[in-house]
């Protein structure tokens, strides 16, 4: 078998495991029962086998073709790379707070704090949040391990940089169909064109996503920055989000929030996007 039939391969029993392990749990782990504090031991396992498929999905490719884990992008590497967990942590933030003025902006409503105890609320909200990032960092090794340790990698190699973050967005963003559908992941079921407005969207959000992240995991040359920005995105903006937007303001706009979201993802992403090929262009030139 060629490198290049192999890489194929490869891809191709990640995804198939991947995507049936997703498919045949998600729609049961990620039912929106969470959502109602319903959710039963057996939709909690539902839950962690749909998160932890693109892991399970690595595993096994990189076992079926005895490729191991002798590299060492799973295990983090600061000396030499402070920049990029620095960022990990920045660009998170950033596109949190970017979230915020834009919603603010789009729905016409001031940018406040908006905690009515003032700053006794806001630390609250931070204490919460700084517990679920250990347990979102511990759930999104799941996700990562597969995406950028395993995926956008082999992408590359058959289809370079531009390709890789395309076409790894796109399998990213239909991966999430399950909670697009049941729980109106990001852009709610009021959308129109519901779920396919959904599911296009979130490949879109993913593309850019992907090249934030990918960039990180190149800058560390490991997939441990990409797991904190990722818990970053996924629990300070929304403390962000709880800070200074009211329920009065953002309730049944859930679409139009989705949207929103879009643009600091094409702001952070597509300078994070140009610096990669401004790089890849001086590494093939010094080559």
């Amino acid at each position: 078998m060629t490198s290049k039939k192999k890489t194929y391969a490869q891809i191709g029993v990640f995804l198939l495991i991947t995507f049936g392990i997703m498919m045949t749990f998600g729609w049961k782990g990620i039912s929106g029962n969470e959502l109602e504090g319903t959710i039963t031991p057996f939709e909690y396992l539902c839950y962690y086998l749909a998160t932890f498929s693109p892991a399970i999905g690595c595993i096994a490719a990189r076992y079926v073709f005895h490729e191991g884990f002798r590299d060492d992008i799973l295990f983090p590497k600061f000396t030499g790379h402070f920049k990029g967990y620095l960022l990990s942590v920045l660009l998170p933030v950033a596109f949190g707070l970017l979230n915020c003025v834009i919603i603010t902006i789009v729905l016409g409503a001031g940018f406040t704090i908006k905690a009515e105890n003032g700053l006794l609320e806001v630390i609250a909200a931070i204490s919460v949040k700084s517990v679920e990032f250990y347990i979102a960092a511990f759930i999104l090794i799941g996700e990562e391990l597969g995406w950028r340790a395993f995926l956008y990698d082999k992408l590359e190699k058959l289809f370079g940089l531009h390709g890789s973050i395309i076409i790894g967005g796109i399998i990213w963003g239909l991966w999430h169909i399950p909670p697009l559908i049941t729980i109106g992941l990001n852009f709610g079921k009021d959308a129109p064109a519901f779920p396919i407005t959904n599911i296009a969207l979130m490949c879109v959000l993913c593309i850019f996503l992907g090249a934030i992240m990918q960039l990180l995991r190149k800058m560390t040359d490991s997939v441990v920055a990409p797991i904190i920005a990722h818990a970053v995105i996924d629990t300070v903006c929304n403390v962000l989000f709880s800070i200074f937007l009211s329920g009065e303001l953002v309730e049944g706009k859930n679409f139009i929030i989705g949207c929103c979201m879009l643009v600091p993802a094409l702001l952070i992403g597509i300078p994070c996007w140009i610096y990669m090929t401004k790089k890849c262009v001086k590494m093939n030139r010094s080559n």
